[in-house]
């Protein structure tokens, strides 16, 4: 596919997803949502990539939903809950439980782990797509917040019940009630954000986190590891003991078990197939 609106790349096991309309910053249309979408699940099933980086062109990461949509839907022409018309005929996205079966939260149901890389200005809908990202790192020049309050709206896509569990309640009703947006140094002490690092340093820190996954983590183990993590805010203490003790019994009987314990013995990196 030929894609309009992000610039998609895919180099030693690390897929890049960049949102490409920087003289708008970024900001979000229905095309650029389908081609993000078409380009993640590329990378969801290509054996060949580990880990996947998202980030912007230019000087902003997103800066929302594109404001000539958001005109159209003041006019009564549109919807701001958008359609999802692509995604409900993926075979894939049937197969998840239902809470990842929409246009952002199947994010969490990826098996590969996504990292944001978040270099500017990150707002709205930009930023409701990274509450679903497993690894935040943002630029000095960051900024984030959810805004919608600000132009007569509340909360989207389920941010209200991702929001909370990132930076806990109170902050979360703080930043939904009054629309401000927290600067990288903010967004870091309240765990919003893995890291904060120099605008320069922000893309070899991203890459450096994927391929340390790529190159040193077996991949059964690390989608097992996001897949439990997930399904648990959803359930209890004992089911998660035991769902983690399953898993820990299936890992050991799996090649890349043997090839990591091996592998140590030996003081080599380990070659794992993901099987």
């Amino acid at each position: 596919m030929e894609f309009k609106e992000i610039i998609y790349e895919k180099s030693d096991r690390i897929a890049t997803v960049t949102f490409n309309r920087p003289a708008k910053l970024n900001s979000w249309t229905g095309t650029m949502g389908v081609e993000t979408r078409t380009a993640l699940m590329d990378a969801e099933r290509d054996p060949g990539v580990r880990a996947i980086i998202m980030t912007g062109a230019g000087r902003a990461y997103c800066s929302g939903a594109d404001m000539g949509s958001l005109s159209e839907i003041s006019q009564g022409r549109g919807s701001a809950t958008g359609g999802n018309a692509a995604a409900a005929q993926d075979g894939w996205l049937k197969m998840l439980r239902a809470d990842y079966r929409n246009q952002y939260a199947y994010l969490l149901g990826m098996s590969k782990p996504v990292i944001g890389a978040i270099n500017g200005p990150c707002v709205g809908l930009g930023f409701t797509t990274c509450l679903y990202q497993d690894i935040r790192i943002a630029s000095e020049t960051a900024r984030m917040g959810l805004i919608f309050v600000q132009r007569g709206l509340a909360i989207e896509h389920g941010s209200s019940w991702m929001l909370p569990r990132i930076v806990g309640l109170a902050r979360a009703v703080e930043m939904a009630m009054t629309g401000r947006l927290v600067d990288a140094q903010e967004a870091l002490a309240i765990g919003l954000v893995n890291r904060v690092v120099a605008a320069d340093k922000l893309m070899p820190t991203a890459r450096e986190v994927a391929s340390h996954i790529a190159e040193k983590c077996g991949p059964l183990g690390v989608a097992d590891a996001k897949r439990l993590i997930y399904q648990h805010l959803f359930t209890d203490l004992a089911t998660a003991v035991a769902d983690d003790d399953a898993s820990m019994t299936r890992m050991t009987q799996s090649d890349d078990f043997k090839e990591g314990v091996k592998a140590f013995i030996e003081k080599r990196p380990a070659r794992y197939q993901g099987r």
